[in-house]
């Protein structure tokens, strides 16, 4: 695996190694977490992994899940782009409001996830439900269909690397497809039609909807944006709720050997915003 040696500016994320989830468990995590751990971007591994061990420090927990990033996409998605994301059954985001994350907010919600109920068990008899219902509640995404579609990954990284040559092709083999590639194409219409729609998803799915520790680009996004005509025609809720039960089981994992230092992965600002407009309701 290789590993990137240049990171992306988030003010969403604290930089360390890449999700500060260790060089032994990135691959191991990134698989339960859905994410492949492979951005395409060359890099020595060895040669950053002992870099890292060399500089011990405390680090806030990692976090991918950017409502800020994705505020920067859609001021970058252009009219003709937002019609036929409405069109496709995803206006709902286009009026998404929260911009931040609290770290210890979402670390206190998601050691209380239960991930075989989906329930956020807050103590005193109080849970909320993480449900299909409750993701369509604050996204309204499609919640009728089936699976994301599959695609082997093989298949996956060519694609990505047909992507990324017309995306970003000056930085796409050394960093890989980055959030500010897609909104640099939106903003300069570089990335239309088609392109431009396919990069807008695959960036809202990186870090919005299916967040792991990887800051660019991953295989399951190139997956799941490869059918644009059916996107519309997937349970989204029932993928975001789904990936946010593996988050919790993988968070929960972390946490016995890393303590609040752990990995944060899954959409977070769903479950940091139904604690805030639901709890005072219970």
């Amino acid at each position: 695996m290789h590993e990137r040696q240049e990171r992306e500016q988030d003010p969403d994320f604290d930089p360390g190694t890449d999700g500060d989830a260790g060089s032994e468990q990135h691959g191991e995590d990134d698989a339960e977490a859905g994410g492949d751990g492979d951005t395409g971007a060359d890099g020595d591994g060895d040669a950053v992994n002992v870099a890292n061990k060399k500089r011990p420090r405390k680090q806030p927990p990692a976090i991918r899940c950017s409502p800020s990033k994705f505020h920067e996409l859609l001021k970058a998605l252009p009219a003709d782009l937002e019609d036929i994301v409405k069109a496709r059954g995803f206006g709902g985001l286009l009026g998404f409001k929260p911009t931040c994350l609290d770290r210890k907010l979402l670390t206190w919600l998601m050691l209380r996830l239960n991930p075989e109920t989906m329930k956020l068990e807050l103590g005193g008899g109080k849970v909320i439900d993480v449900n299909e219902h409750t993701v369509w509640c604050l996204f309204q995404i499609p919640k009728v269909g089936g699976d994301p579609p599959y695609m082997s990954d093989a298949e996956a990284r060519v694609r990505r690397n047909e992507l990324g040559e017309q995306i970003c092709p000056s930085t796409y083999k050394r960093l890989g497809i980055r959030i500010a590639d897609i909104v640099d194409g939106l903003k300069s219409k570089k990335l239309t039609g088609d392109l431009g729609l396919r990069a807008f998803f695959m960036a809202v799915f990186q870090s919005l909807l299916f967040s792991n520790t990887d800051s660019c680009i991953r295989l399951e996004d190139v997956i799941y944006t490869e059918d644009l005509d059916n996107i519309g025609k997937i349970n989204w809720c029932k993928a975001v709720v789904d990936n946010l039960s593996k988050a919790a089981r993988l968070y929960k994992k972390d946490f016995a050997a890393k303590g609040i230092h752990a990995p944060l992965t899954g959409c977070g600002i769903f479950l940091m915003v139904s604690f805030c407009c639901i709890y005072w309701l219970l």
